[in-house]
């Protein structure tokens, strides 16, 4: 005899509220499922398709595989109806986190963040270490007009110093009057809204707007495009009134106003990964291109799966600290970037940056990884 499971509308109407009601319009073609990046590379891990029917029905959906989504948005570009899956995906973790029903890891780094202002292992103290040999402000003790925002993964990994350092340079003789938070920069709390922690997502975005009011910046702009999400969707909702902008669509409009001039050849040839956060999320898409089109000698070969198609490196929606079995997506990608023929792997993204360079060394494959404005600090007369 099937045991019948009686409809909660309470459930039901909490889920929409949590989720502004994205499942409202989905009918079950299972295209999410099928498109889904990990679930084709490790079939029957994630369900999107399931997930979104069980909001639908108001049925509780903890299984762990919960965890495993990257909350890529590939499926909600599949999805005929542009249903917000991933939102989906964060109301059940909200629901999880209330109840504490979430992965030890992720317990870790929420006191890791409440404690020491960062999901990675380092101390405050260390945040500016990449700026040895540089001239840089200050912007915690004195004024600039752009707030440039460093992020804990380029903070406390010594491989992105290199991209915090091409970035200074690149600011600096185009004449912008930067500066940095150093060690009283705290973390953007990607991993907090995603993990759905609301309570705490809501203290330190008000902690850290405070701090970025404080320096008088007219701007800021990131090097992580997830730090780029909090700061222009997410941070509104908490007071933030300062513009933000990922890296790329600053540079993008100092080329544009010809700030600065990219004269030094670099010969090469690179295909370029859309990281889902600033592709899917944020709809930047050509200005990495135009960016690397300036560049003498650089010639770009396309993946089959760019732009809005791209997949997925793996480590969005809190994935990144998690220790998940089955092969990566990674992997896929960077055996996607060695068919172009491409010598050179470009992501303009600190996470992508880390998955593709630990997957090359893992698949033995000869393929530079490097970010945009590494190429673009090649170009110019002065580097760092």
């Amino acid at each position: 005899m099937i045991k019948a499971k009686l409809v909660d509308a309470e459930l039901i109407e909490k889920l929409a509220q949590l989720t502004s009601g994205a499942a409202d319009y989905c009918y079950q073609c299972g295209t999410c499922t099928g498109s889904c990046p990990f679930n084709l590379l490790n079939p029957q891990t994630i369900n999107p398709r399931k997930i979104v029917r069980s909001a639908q029905l108001g049925l509780i959906y903890d299984d762990g595989n919960l965890w495993y989504c990257s909350t890529c948005g590939l499926c909600e570009a599949k999805c005929p109806w542009s249903i917000k899956i991933t939102e989906v995906v964060r109301g059940y973790r909200l629901l999880a986190t209330e109840k504490r029903k979430l992965p030890q890891k992720f317990e870790e780094i929420l006191w890791m963040i409440y404690e020491d202002g960062t999901a990675f292992p380092g101390s405050s103290i260390e945040r500016a270490a990449w700026t040895e040999g540089l001239s840089i402000k200050d912007a915690s003790k004195q004024k600039v007009e752009v707030l440039l925002y460093i992020g804990c993964a380029v903070s406390f990994d010594k491989r992105l110093h290199k991209i915090a350092r091409s970035l200074a340079n690149v600011l600096s003789t185009a004449g912008v009057d930067f500066g940095i938070l150093g060690k009283e920069e705290k973390c953007c709390g990607d991993v907090v809204y995603n993990i759905g922690e609301e309570a705490f997502l809501e203290e330190l975005a008000v902690q850290n707007i405070e701090r970025f009011n404080k320096t008088g910046a007219e701007a800021i702009i990131t090097i992580s495009p997830h730090s780029a999400h909090m700061f222009k969707k997410v941070y509104p909702r908490y007071g933030l009134k300062i513009p933000a902008f990922h890296y790329i669509e600053f540079l993008h409009d100092l080329i544009e106003k010809e700030k600065i001039k990219m004269d030094k050849a670099v010969d090469d040839e690179v295909t370029v990964h859309d990281p889902c956060y600033l592709g899917r999320y944020l709809k930047i898409y050509e200005e990495p291109r135009k960016i690397l089109s300036s560049i003498p000698g650089l010639k770009i070969v396309e993946m089959n799966e760019a732009k809005e198609n791209a997949v997925c490196c793996g480590s969005g929606g809190g994935r990144h600290f998690l220790d998940i079995h089955g092969d990566r997506l990674s992997h896929y990608r960077i055996m996607q970037a060695a068919e172009t023929g491409a010598k050179t792997l470009v992501a303009p993204c600190p996470f992508c940056i880390q998955n593709f360079e630990d997957s090359v060394k893992t698949k033995k494959l000869s393929l530079n990884i490097k970010d945009v404005i590494e190429l673009v600090n090649q170009s110019l007369s002065r580097s760092a």
